[in-house]
């Protein structure tokens, strides 16, 4: 039976979503998208869904450029035609007799597109914007009529942008004399970042995200956030380089494809490399209207971090407390309360917004306070808790403290892993002893340092 605290907690996961939609509605409107579809989607009963979802966002304001992923197309019509492919690391080997049904089935791929686009009222259109040359033989190997990009034709695609348009660009590429190559799509989108000014970069199949379970980690990969799919939420190009390195054999084709380019499109320009399911609803919105979405996203500037609060941060660590303060984990604070300690906390931002805090109060005798560790309701399960934690247990190693407390009074078994252990109140510096409230009747924890 649904209770009237669980009521509540809806309710303000309700509106702290709304809030974050509406500062990514802001921040979005004009910047460009970058999506690769794969056409192993376009059978899929959802596949309309994603469609209308990237109409819904055009229509708000964001621009796209849609590349459509051909792989399953161009392998169907090849075995209607008994003509068998041939690859290299991952590459086709693009034969003359082959090219013309790949240049078939790779506009009939962004046709069905464009046909998606036109039915929800926005204007796609696709053309020959890229300029190719051959690959050429490698090592003895003869890649025949498969290409690698040589240029893209930047100004025309920024006039369609500009008129509205979302262009479509088929895998095919062209010399000067005319002659096509049969491009990599991923290449193509990861190209792409390098030419125009990309806010995302999103491929879009049937892989959701990288999974954590399994992986090797190392020093920079330790903590990882994952999602409730137990999904890798976020990493950055450093993280995401390690994760190839220690496992080679762990990750399949797709996934080190996925952040090889993620790793390449980011040092291009682009501000967030996304993989996302295209076969789960709603997952292009997820990644775009939180900052905690369904699939793995990798980024090369700052997207998370733990800072020093500010003073324009205090209506949102208020905002981040009420609800612990109503459940009576927290003590009440004021904006004037927390003014005047101001320098002691820090605040947890993804994106620019504030989703958790935390304190460090100095004492006598060499100790520390751990105080008003809070998250907002909707990153409880994202491990930004235990990363401010974290933070301020180094914080107070550097500072030279001998020993953090901490008074808690229905957060024992959150704070153990952490190392603490049980305390008195005999064990508090003297000044918080003096002050301590035998009503509420808090536990105590400490944590050696030396």
């Amino acid at each position: 039976m649904e209770t009237i605290t669980d009521f509540n907690d809806q309710k303000l996961e309700v509106a702290s979503f709304i809030r974050e939609v509406f500062s990514y509605i802001n921040r979005f409107k004009g910047q460009l998208f970058v999506l690769k579809i794969e056409d192993s989607l376009m059978d899929h009963p959802l596949f309309p869904v994603l469609m209308r979802d990237i109409t819904l966002l055009h229509k708000a304001g964001v621009k796209f450029l849609i590349v459509p992923g051909t792989r399953k197309s161009i392998d169907k019509q090849l075995v209607a035609w008994e003509i068998h492919s041939q690859f290299q690391d991952g590459i086709r080997l693009t034969s003359e007799e082959a090219l013309p049904l790949i240049e078939q089935a790779s506009l009939g791929v962004a046709q069905r597109i464009m046909s998606h686009l036109t039915a929800s009222g926005c204007h796609g259109i696709q053309g020959n914007w890229v300029m190719a040359r051959s690959i050429g033989i490698i090592e003895g190997v003869d890649y025949m009529r498969t290409g690698k990009i040589e240029r893209i034709q930047k100004d025309i695609l920024e006039h369609l942008l500009a008129e509205d348009f979302i262009p479509i660009l088929p895998p095919i590429g062209w010399n000067k004399l005319g002659h096509a190559y049969n491009i990599s799509s991923t290449e193509l989108a990861t190209e792409l970042c390098k030419y125009l000014s990309v806010g995302k970069l999103f491929f879009i199949g049937s892989e959701n995200g990288i999974q954590a379970h399994g992986l090797n980690t190392g020093c920079n990969t330790k903590y990882l956030e994952s999602t409730d799919s137990g999904v890798i939420s976020a990493l950055d190009i450093d993280q995401a380089q390690e994760i190839l390195d220690l496992n080679p054999k762990t990750l399949n084709y797709a996934q080190i494809d996925y952040l090889i380019n993620a790793i390449r499109a980011c040092k291009a320009g682009a501000n967030r490399v996304h993989l996302v399911s295209g076969e789960i609803q709603g997952s292009v919105l997820q990644e775009v209207f939180s900052s905690q979405g369904d699939g793995t996203m990798v980024y090369a500037n700052q997207y998370s971090s733990i800072r020093p609060a500010a003073i324009d941060d205090i209506p949102d660590i208020l905002r981040i407390m009420q609800d612990y303060i109503a459940k009576g984990f927290l003590i009440p604070r004021t904006q004037e309360s927390i003014s005047e300690k101001l320098s002691d906390y820090v605040v947890y931002s993804i994106d620019n917004a504030i989703h958790g805090c935390g304190a460090l109060h100095a004492f006598e005798e060499n100790m520390a306070e751990l105080a008003a560790i809070a998250v907002a309701v909707n990153y409880r399960k994202s491990g930004v808790g235990e990363s401010i934690v974290r933070h301020l247990i180094a914080t107070a190693r550097m500072r030279g403290y001998k020993q953090i407390f901490l008074l808690t009074t229905q957060a024992l078994d959150w704070f153990y892993p952490f190392g603490f252990r049980d305390g008195t109140v005999e064990d508090l510096p003297p000044s918080k002893k003096a002050a301590y409230n035998t009503k509420r009747n808090s536990r105590i924890l400490l944590l050696s340092l030396e």
